[in-house]
């Protein structure tokens, strides 16, 4: 074993040759190499990568709640007007609006499931406090949807629309 380390050690056991061909091509793969790590560095620090991979993390363990990169594209006053509406198909609808838009905002936000109470099962009570409130209103709302007689007042519209209201800015979208 000895025999062998001393000749790798040991240029003079190496044709001259060799070992001139050897330093290039090793001042070659090092430049080589410091480039692409030199690279791999700058494009760390300027893509959003790290925002995405390392920070948004951070802070979404850090506070329990997920950090949103999701806007509503609804307009949210025009729900919260329609649920004060004077016409009770209004406040039906802007209940399902309401509705509907938590459910699109619970799939971009990535939680899993094809309806609504499957998503509101994988959350928990630190990110959606009032978790309970929400699954009651999602019951009314089935209520509203499928009887055409239920009726809703306008009272009990805004406060429908109120929790959902609260869930959204406790996701901190609006």
């Amino acid at each position: 074993m000895e025999t062998i380390i001393e000749y790798i050690r040991d240029p003079s056991l190496i044709s001259p040759n060799f070992f001139i061909i050897w330093q290039v091509l090793r001042v070659i793969f090092l430049s080589i190499s410091a480039f692409f790590v030199g690279l791999l560095v700058f494009l760390f620090f300027v893509s959003d990568y790290k925002n995405y991979r390392f920070i948004e993390n951070y802070s979404e363990f850090r506070k329990a709640k997920p950090k949103m990169g999701v806007k509503m594209e609804e307009n949210w006053s025009e729900i919260i007007k329609q649920a004060k509406s004077e016409k009770e198909a209004d406040r039906k609808m802007a209940v399902i609006e309401a509705d509907d838009i938590i459910n699109d905002v619970l799939s971009q936000l990535g939680y899993g499931g094809d309806t609504l109470p499957e998503k509101l099962e994988r959350l928990n009570e630190e990110i959606i406090p009032n978790l309970n409130e929400i699954k009651e209103a999602h019951k009314k709302r089935k209520e509203i949807s499928y009887d055409p007689n239920k009726e809703l007042s306008s009272q009990d519209a805004v406060n429908l629309v109120s929790v959902y209201e609260k869930v959204f800015k406790d996701l901190q979208i609006i």
